[in-house]
């Protein structure tokens, strides 16, 4: 029994390595690999089920989602009966239910700060395609599309125009999420401490070059997280340099976009900075927007109330903001208020409750200044900072939606997870 359950941590520890590393570039492969690995894990768990309060949270929310379905499916809301399809809730579903399990599944892989940092190695070694064929995309105009193993796998690329880099991903918004969360990784393993001379040229590669990738997406989101997570995956001995740093970038920045500044100097700054980035945060690139991030958030409050309980069903936003609006928007640049329209307000509490619940205590964990003299601390700051930065941004944007990047950030979730369980087992054994 011993043997036969030893056999399994194997298979099922390749299993979740290849997933994590096919991840980025071929999606369909991964996902197989992860939901047998995660199978595996269901076996080899030592903790039942419904003994992790946790999993008894997203279980509710599980029960709560479907709930909403049906409600959608016998009694629509009748002022937008014709225009809702009822079935479009079950489909959106796949967003969200399979992860609960997933995020259980996956923790005997990453119930160890040795596992969580390899797995953070094989991402970071899973985004070498992601920044080749950017590049490409960005410098050659390579544009595909790009297929092996006899069309299984396919890679799109769309033409650089006024849009940034976008590598294996359908925009740049999505590519940069995906740096974004790889970054903290990163600077981890530069922070490293290692004698060997080429562990120290990769680490700083792939930091130079995912930098400069996450940076040519042209994504305002991920030029924050670029930012912000570098003081705390380093900690407060970066304050000395970090903040005079961004005090003097914001002030070449207001000077190259500011009106009252116009002229010489101005004119000298916007030849020096590309023109895409300042742009970004002109009045200028602003402008041509036909409605504003506030203007599509407040009509989705609005929209979230016509059926505050049970949601209208995931795909409602688009169709009523258009008839309102007249204009079409894909979603409301807002997971909470994606997640209450989809399927009403009782969910979305639970669901928010718990991750900031998780995010909060495992904080607490990984910044705990007992636990700095750990060799492995920036690789568990990384962890938290990469999960932290992804769910900070979807309040401004939704990536959530593709697959890569959802199934990324129940991983990551779900090492948080394991994080809080082993400060537990510490505070017993020092008890």
């Amino acid at each position: 029994m011993n043997n036969n359950k030893l056999q399994l941590k194997k298979i099922g520890n390749f299993c979740f390595s290849a997933g994590l590393f096919l991840l980025p570039s071929a999606l369909f492969l991964s996902s197989l690999f992860l939901i047998f690995s995660s199978c595996i894990g269901c076996f080899i768990c030592e903790k039942n089920y419904f003994k992790c309060n946790w999993n008894k949270s997203f279980f509710i929310c599980g029960l709560l989602i479907i709930l909403s379905i049906l409600t959608h499916y016998f009694s629509l809301n009748l002022t937008f009966k014709d225009l809702l399809d009822p079935k479009l809730s079950f489909i959106g579903a796949v967003n969200w239910l399979p992860f609960f399990w997933l995020f259980w599944g996956l923790q005997p892989y990453l119930n160890s700060e040795e596992k969580r940092k390899k797995s953070a190695i094989i991402l970071i070694a899973a985004t070498v395609p992601v920044i080749i064929s950017g590049f490409g995309q960005y410098f050659f105009e390579w544009t595909g599309p790009f297929e092996t193993l006899n069309g299984l796998i396919v890679w799109y690329q769309r033409p650089i125009t006024k849009h940034g880099l976008t590598g294996l991903f359908n925009n740049q918004n999505y590519a940069g999420a995906w740096l974004s969360l790889i970054w903290p990784f990163c600077i981890a393993l530069v922070l490293e401490k290692s004698k060997s001379f080429f562990k120290k040229y990769f680490s700083f590669l792939f930091l130079i070059t995912i930098g400069l990738a996450a940076i040519l997406t042209n994504s305002r989101n991920t030029w924050a997280c670029l930012i912000g997570s570098i003081p705390i995956v380093i900690g407060s001995s970066s304050f000395v340099w970090f903040f005079p740093s961004i005090l003097f970038l914001s002030s070449i920045l207001i000077v190259t976009i500011s009106q009252p500044f116009t002229g010489e100097i101005q004119n000298l700054f916007r030849e020096i900075i590309p023109k895409k980035i300042w742009l970004e945060f002109s009045a200028e690139g602003i402008g041509s927007l036909k409605v504003t991030r506030l203007e599509i958030l407040l009509s989705a409050i609005n929209i979230s109330k016509i059926n505050p309980f049970f949601g209208l069903g995931a795909g409602a936003f688009p169709v009523i903001y258009e008839l309102q609006k007249n204009i079409w928007r894909g979603h409301p640049h807002n997971i909470l208020l994606e997640l209450s329209i989809s399927y009403g307000y009782p969910v979305t509490i639970l669901f928010v409750s718990s991750i900031v619940a998780l995010l909060i205590m495992s904080a607490k964990s990984v910044f705990n200044k007992k636990y700095q003299i750990n060799e492995l601390i920036h690789f568990e700051r990384a962890w938290w900072t990469s999960i932290f930065s992804f769910c900070f941004t979807q309040l401004f944007d939704i990536q959530y939606f593709d697959a890569r990047l959802s199934i990324t950030s129940w991983i990551l979730l779900s090492g948080l997870k394991q994080i809080l369980d082993e400060n537990k087992g510490n505070k017993n054994i020092s008890l």
